[in-house]
């Protein structure tokens, strides 16, 4: 009796841990956009379409309430290319606007600001399944970051994507996709 019920225990260890094994093989390990962007530089890119600017910007990744981008106004005149903070893709990013620019303490975390006044846009896009693996595999090959450019509209948020590489002073981009195309502002 003993031995049997050691044996079903056994079986049903041997059953989890092979299904944890299948997971990981197929990639449907919370890890695999890691594993995916690995080695991969990152660049954002934000701005707004032409005659629009949004006030009290925020993005924040994959649910999280810490905020990876923030922005009092964000228009076209004022684009902003930097290094990606945070290191690796989120699989969504929410962003959203206020009408105000002020900021103040959230109600509740006082640790944390945030922007006053009413929420007037609230979007959530998805991001890294949106990028294709051959603009992966071209930056692997010949080198280069990938750029993840969002782009505000009143209703909406762009979201497109691009390889940067040196040229001489003057950077080169490649590959864009998704929302907008453009890669010169």
């Amino acid at each position: 009796m003993m031995q049997s019920i050691k044996r079903r225990w056994m079986l049903g260890g041997l059953l989890v841990w092979l299904s944890g094994c299948h997971a990981s093989l197929t990639g449907q390990s919370a890890n695999s956009d890691a594993r995916r962007f690995r080695g991969i530089g990152l660049v954002l890119v934000t701005d707004a379409v032409p005659g629009a600017e949004m006030k009290g910007v925020e993005f924040y990744a994959d649910g999280s309430d810490r905020r990876f981008y923030s922005s009092a106004i964000l228009a076209k005149r004022n684009r902003e290319i930097m290094a990606y903070p945070g290191g690796r893709v989120p699989e969504h990013v929410r962003v959203v606007w206020h009408d105000s620019t002020e900021i103040i303490r959230r109600r509740d975390n006082p640790n944390v600001k945030t922007y006053a006044g009413q929420i007037i846009g609230d979007h959530t896009i998805p991001v890294a399944s949106r990028i294709p693996d051959e603009v992966l595999r071209e930056i692997r090959v010949r080198g280069g970051a990938l750029r993840l450019k969002f782009r505000l509209k009143p209703d909406g948020v762009l979201f497109g994507w691009d390889i940067e590489r040196p040229g001489g002073g003057i950077s080169k981009f490649a590959m864009p996709g998704g929302d907008f195309l453009d890669t010169r502002y």
